[in-house]
């Protein structure tokens, strides 16, 4: 269990990279879906250099060879990829565009709610006392972390960011069951390739498409694609090993505070009381969550 919470946490501690990476791309230039192929392409290729050395170990040619019966799994898993992470990619980017980073960021990080429902429906699985007052402090918390002065009050990119969210927490859901028959390796791998594609047909279509020619830019590209996707992914993936899905997600809510962290820092941003209040909220609501064994532990 002890294992699984920090992979969860570093998940989402390098998930707080992506919205900085991503939009000094986008400030160069770079169209949304021309940027997240790049990300999605840098990522598949870190992966697929550890995927073929690891294949030679006997111990790990059993999970890695594909064979008859994972193929549906596989496709699967491809199509979960190109459909809601790429999905939840878009429309985040598209909502800041609308409603600014920290606003869709705020309202996209409450796609825990959706995985609890999710769990609740589905898997007949009714959330603890603890489950629920951590979702509700997380909450408070995400609602302290903007700044309400500075808020953009647009219906289209609140539906957006709301949209976002339900798609990713569609493929946390799934990556539940996709995850134990699938190396974690080779199934971010084939997330990520289903989001390359993706893009790739999206940017040709829109004639978006650009190969970047500056040293700054590939640094960037390879500091999206490694950093905020390939190995937060895994991190991922690998928790639900361990944890269950709705802790998983629920852990992962630390971006905002590392998005903050990287504002002040590099951006000059300052934390007025409100927001330091909320990040305590966060951290408040991320241990309580590690208390609530008899419904979210495995």
């Amino acid at each position: 269990m002890i294992k699984g919470t920090l992979l969860a946490t570093l998940s989402g501690i390098l998930f707080g990279l992506l919205g900085y990476l991503g939009m000094q791309l986008l400030n160069m230039g770079f169209s949304i879906e021309n940027m997240l192929f790049w990300r999605f392409l840098m990522a598949s290729v870190f992966i697929a250099c550890f995927l073929w050395p690891i294949r030679k170990g006997r111990k790990n040619r059993k999970n890695l060879v594909i064979q008859p019966k994972r193929k549906t799994s596989l496709i699967k898993t491809l199509l979960l990829g190109a459909l809601c992470y790429a999905g939840n990619s878009s429309l985040y980017f598209i909502a800041s565009g609308y409603i600014g980073t920290g606003t869709a960021m705020v309202i996209f990080y409450c796609f825990p709610v959706f995985v609890m429902c999710f769990s609740w429906f589905f898997d007949h699985k009714k959330p603890g006392v603890l489950t629920g007052l951590s979702l509700f402090i997380i909450l408070m918390g995400l609602f302290l972390l903007h700044k309400q002065e500075n808020a953009t009050r647009d219906v289209f990119g609140i539906i957006l960011a709301v949209l976002s969210g339900a798609f990713y927490a569609v493929f946390v859901y799934n990556s539940k069951d996709q995850s134990k028959d699938i190396d974690p390796q080779l199934f971010t791998f084939l997330v990520c390739l289903g989001n390359a594609l993706t893009f790739f047909i999206w940017s040709i279509m829109t004639n978006s498409f650009i190969i970047p020619s500056e040293l700054s830019t590939w640094l960037y590209l390879f500091a999206l694609g490694i950093l905020a996707t390939a190995l937060p992914i895994q991190c991922l993936l690998l928790s639900l090993k361990y944890i269950s899905p709705v802790k998983a997600s629920v852990l992962s809510v630390l971006e905002p505070v590392v998005t903050v962290i990287i504002g002040c820092l590099f951006l000059q941003e300052v934390i007025v009381a409100p927001q330091l209040f909320g990040i305590v909220l966060l951290l408040l609501g991320a241990i309580f969550i590690q208390f609530d064994k008899k419904k979210l532990t495995q």
